[in-house]
This record gives C-alpha cells, structure tokens and sequence, in this order.
C-alpha cells in the first residue's frame, strides 16, 4: 500500500491540525474566563476570542465534514482490534458533533443573553434569539455542561495518539500528521 493510501487526505489533514490548535486555544481561554468575576477585563476581550474562535471551528467542522465526505478514509492500521474501532469512531464522532454543538449552544446563550457576538471585533453576527430568558438559560446550560465532556474526548483522542504513537508505535498518528 502506498503512503497516500495510508493517510488522509491532504486537505483533511491541515483542517484537522488547524482545528487542533483552535479548539485547544478555545478550551483554554474558556476554561480560564469561567474561572473570573463576570463582566471583568480580561475577561470580556478574551471571550470574544473565545466566540470567535468557536465560530471559526463551527466553519471548519462544516468544511471538514464536506470533505471527508468526498474523500477515502486510509484503512485503519492492522493492530485495530474491533474494541479499539469501536472506540476510535466513537471518539471521531463525539469530536464531530461538539466541535458543531458547542458553537452552536455558545450562539444560543450569547444571542438570547444580550452578549457581544462580534467576530474578532470586526462585524457582528445576527441575534436570531434576542431576549429570550429561556433560549439564553438553556444554551448556557447546555454549553457549561458541554465543555465537561469537551475536556474528556478531547483529552481520550490526545490519550489515544500519544499511547498509538509511542506505547503501540504503529502508524495512526502517520495517517493524519502533515507531509512535507
């Protein structure tokens, strides 16, 4: 098999690392502003690049799932047993669906709660919810409780490859690292 049968494609690859970096930028500003006072400076300027750092990862999943749509996923490597299938699409699919729920329970609570929805302090975003308690509660809600289960997939899937990569040393991590 050739090494471009092994990997994904190059497209997919960069939307993947790029989402990486993203994501674990937005977590961690995330998790930092949920630890200040409301209403207070840094606060407010980083959760805007919170926001809109998860508007442009809302972008990219979208992106992301087009394309791996239209494009072959590599074989899974030999040493995939059907436990660690099972597991490993199930930890793609939580990825999936947070990086395009989290975005979108964030926009609730903003829209609906009155909050800035500026993209990097450029131009701002619609209110389709404006004013409404209960839309703002139930987005808060969701989001706050999302980021739980953001930290454990997110923190299983870098678990995964670093145990794929250095304990198994087979060629998982190959399938999706850039090439020159």
């Amino acid at each position: 098999m050739t090494e471009t049968n092994k990997a994904y494609d190059p497209l997919l690859r960069w939307i993947h690392w790029v989402t990486a970096v993203l994501f674990i930028m937005a977590m961690l500003i995330g998790l930092y502003c949920g630890l200040q006072p409301a209403g207070t400076s840094p606060r407010r300027e980083l959760l805007e690049i919170h926001k809109s750092l998860g508007i442009t990862l809302f972008l990219l999943a979208l992106l992301r799932v087009v394309v791996r749509s239209r494009t072959t996923a590599p074989p899974a490597p030999a040493t995939f047993g059907p436990l660690v299938r099972a597991l490993s699409q199930l930890n793609h699919w939580a990825l999936y669906a947070l990086l395009l729920i989290m975005p979108v329970t964030g926009y609730m609570f903003s829209s609906a709660g009155g909050y800035s929805l500026r993209y990097f302090w450029t131009f701002s975003w619609p209110r389709m919810f404006a004013g409404d308690k209960a839309i703002a509660h139930a987005g808060e809600i969701a989001h706050d409780t999302l980021a739980y289960l953001v930290y454990l997939v997110v923190g299983l899937h870098i678990a995964a490859t670093l145990w794929h990569a250095f304990i198994v040393k087979d060629e998982t991590l190959a399938r999706m690292w850039p090439r020159r």
